[in-house]
C-alpha cells in the first residue's frame, strides 16, 4: 500500500538548546561535555546512524522499531524518528555540533512507545553540543539533563541491498507517483540493478561506496507498452534512476537522491 505523507514544521523547543545552538565558533565544549570519541566530520557525513535508544535513555524503548540520521555534506540532518520521517539543518566545528531546532517532519500517526520515543528525540536533538566518534559509535553529548544521544553506524551499502518498490520518482519539474495500476521495482544485488520498469524489465550495474551511488548504463527489454502514460514512465523512471548520487536508507525506505539533493526515486520494502 502506498501512502502520501505531507510535509509540515514542527517546532522543536528547548530554552537551553538555543543558548547552546547559538554559535559556529570551535570553542571547546562545556565542562562535562566532552565527546566520547574523536570529531571527525568525513566519517560523520559518510555514514548512516542508527539510535541505540537504551544507551540513550530517552524514557522508554520502542522495540523493532529503527531511529536514525544521516549528516549531508549540504548542512542537512535527516532520518527516521521512529514513526515519522524528519530533516533539518546541522553545523561542525571542530568537536562542537549544533542542530536546528526548527525540525520537519511527515505526518504519520502511532501511539504507544513509538510515539514516545520519536518526542524525546526531537526534543533532545535540538540540545546537540558536542560530538565524537569511536568505534564506529557516535556520540552527541546535549546541553540538556538527558544525556548523550548514542549512534551506532549502519552499512548502507548492505541496506541498500534487496528488492524494493517505488513509491516516487522524479520527472522534469516534478517528483511524482507511479501510474495507477502500474508498479516499479528495483532489486540491488551483488553491483547489478534489476526490475520492473512497468512495461518492460531492465538491468544494469550499480555502484555503491559509502552513501554514495552511481547507476548504469541500464539495458531494457523492448515489449510495447499498451498505455502510452506508462511508456512515458519507463522514460522518466530509467533517466531518474541514472540522476542518482546518493542514497539513504531509513524509516523502512530507500531515497536515491540526485547532485543537487532532490530526490530521484524513493522506494518502499517490496
Amino acid at each position: 500500500m502506498r501512502r502520501t505523507v505531507v510535509l509540515v514544521v514542527l517546532l522543536v523547543t528547548a530554552g537551553a538548546a538555543l543558548a547552546a545552538c547559538g554559535g559556529d565558533d570551535g570553542k571547546t565544549p562545556p565542562s562535562g561535555m566532552e565527546t566520547g570519541g574523536v570529531p571527525n566530520a568525513t566519517l560523520l557525513r559518510a555514514s548512516e546512524w542508527e539510535l541505540d535508544q537504551q544507551a540513550s535513555k530517552l524514557g522508554t524503548v520502542a522495540r523493532g522499531t529503527t531511529v536514525t540520521a544521516r549528516f549531508g555534506t549540504d548542512g542537512s540532518l535527516s532520518g527516521s524518528s521512529g514513526c515519522n520521517s524528519y530533516v533539518t539543518t546541522y553545523k561542525v566545528a571542530g568537536a562542537t555540533l549544533t542542530v536546528a531546532p526548527e525540525i520537519a517532519g511527515t505526518l504519520r500517526m502511532c501511539s504507544g512507545p513509538v510515539t514516545r520515543v520519536e518526542a524525546a528525540y526531537l526534543a533532545r536533538l535540538p540540545e546537540a553540543a558536542s560530538y565524537g566518534i569511536a568505534d564506529s559509535v557516535l556520540t552527541i553529548e546535549t546541553s540538556g539533563k538527558g544525556g548523550p544521544l548514542v549512534y551506532h553506524a549502519v552499512n548502507a551499502e548492505d541496506a541498500l541491498t534487496g528488492k524494493w518498490e517505488v513509491l516516487n520518482y522524479f520527472r522534469p519539474g516534478a517528483v511524482v507517483s507511479p501510474v495507477l495500476g502500474s508498479t516499479l521495482t528495483a532489486e540491488f544485488a551483488a553491483g547489478t540493478i534489476s526490475g520492473s520498469s512497468g512495461c518492460n524489465q531492465y538491468t544494469g550495474p550499480y555502484e555503491a561506496k559509502g552513501t554514495s551511488i552511481t547507476i548504469g548504463p541500464l539495458a531494457s527489454t523492448l515489449r510495447a507498452c499498451a498505455d502510452p502514460a506508462v511508456d512515458q514512465q519507463e522514460t522518466d523512471y530509467l533517466a531518474a534512476l541514472a540522476l542518482a548520487r546518493t542514497f539513504s536508507v531509513a524509516g523502512g525506505n530507500l531515497t536515491l537522491f540526485r547532485d543537487d539533493g532532490g530526490i530521484a526515486v524513493t522506494f518502499g520494502k517490496a
